[in-house]
């Protein structure tokens, strides 16, 4: 049986091995928690087309199929808070869409980014598809997104708002977003270390663990 001297001893030589697991990335805390979001916020509009001053969308092909089928638009819709245009621009909405249907003249496919430029997530993304139809109401596809939105995916509902006009077509968009938060990489401490070893789970920052 070591006597204390041994123990100290022993103590020492192993101090650099915990020392090096305090100072090194997290080895088993690998997946970080997701966050829920709500958002609630104005799409505006404003149509392109001769006399349209306040326009925000350009046509870039009109190549004179049936049904207008190919017809393209290049868009930077505005994104605020209320149905007044004039507030301040939440995000923008940058994308095409063009005329896909045959059969529909109404048939548009988008693809766009939304991109915040102001207040929580300003200068994060959002990677959004879908569809606008002669219907006044629908649903778009978040497939990715940037900054705090990293691995963002989840559904926008849209429906046309009664405050629309010949000019500004308004659409009430809710958000609704599951995504990983851009938070640094999280590293252990001394304490998460002692508890890989004890075969606990240990959460450093925003980092959901597993136990292993």
């Amino acid at each position: 049986m070591a006597g204390p001297s041994g123990i100290l001893l022993l103590l020492v030589i192993a101090m650099p091995a915990f020392l090096a697991l305090a100072d090194t990335p997290h080895p088993y805390c690998d997946h970080p928690c997701q966050n829920g979001l709500s958002l609630h916020l104005y799409l505006h509009q404003f149509v392109a087309g001769p006399n349209r001053p306040n326009r925000n969308e350009e046509f870039v092909l009109t190549p004179g199929y049936p049904l207008g089928f190919g017809t393209t638009l290049i868009h930077d819709w505005t994104l605020t808070n209320t149905v007044n245009p004039s507030d301040t621009i939440i995000a923008r909405a940058q994308g095409t869409h063009i005329q896909a249907s045959r059969t529909n003249a109404n048939g548009w496919y988008i693809s766009q980014n939304i991109v915040f430029q102001s207040g929580r997530f300003a200068g994060s993304t959002l990677q959004v598809m879908g569809t606008l139809t002669e219907q006044s109401d629908g649903q778009w596809s978040v497939i990715g997104g940037t900054g705090e939105f990293t691995k963002a995916h989840g559904t926008i509902k849209y429906k046309m708002d009664p405050a629309s006009n010949i000019e500004d077509g308004i659409r009430e968009l809710d958000i609704h977003l599951i995504y990983t938060p851009n938070y640094p990489q999280a590293t252990q401490s001394g304490t998460a270390a002692l508890a890989k070893l004890l075969g606990g789970c240990h959460a450093v920052d925003n980092c959901c663990c597993k136990k292993y």
